[in-house]
């Protein structure tokens, strides 16, 4: 249900939400240990840099780290930066006219919403 880079952002959180008190933890090694290719990791460090979601260390040591607690960080704070949840809302069948009373729109609105609620009520801590 999550694109590539939501999935590759979520997998990177985990990881420094598992390595967070041993100081900052270089993308390189993130990148290898989780699979992920090294430039689209530095894409979507930056971005969740830029939303205070971590911290990047610069110099010798240096790396990225979680600006707060991974408990506090929520699902839906890293995807919502990666993707539109609300896409989820919509028809499942892609349908712009989709008045929501066919039996199928009435089965993926229940599974949108758990799915909307599980990013709601997950924290990060909880990924690893």
């Amino acid at each position: 249900m999550l694109n590539q880079t939501a999935t590759y952002a979520l997998r990177a959180m985990g990881y420094l939400a598992n390595h967070n008190t041993s100081g900052p933890v270089q993308t390189a090694l993130i990148a290898k240990q989780m699979e992920i290719p090294q430039n689209f990791l530095s894409k979507i460090m930056n971005r969740l840099s830029q939303a205070g979601i971590i911290q990047t260390v610069r110099g010798r040591g240096g790396g990225v780290r979680l600006s707060r607690p991974a408990a506090e960080i929520l699902l839906v704070d890293v995807v919502n930066l990666f993707m539109k949840i609300d896409d989820f809302k919509n028809c499942f069948l892609g349908m712009h006219s989709c008045d929501g009373t066919c039996g199928l729109h009435l089965r993926w609105r229940i599974v949108s919403e758990q799915f909307e609620k599980m990013l709601n009520d997950t924290t990060v801590d909880q990924i690893q």
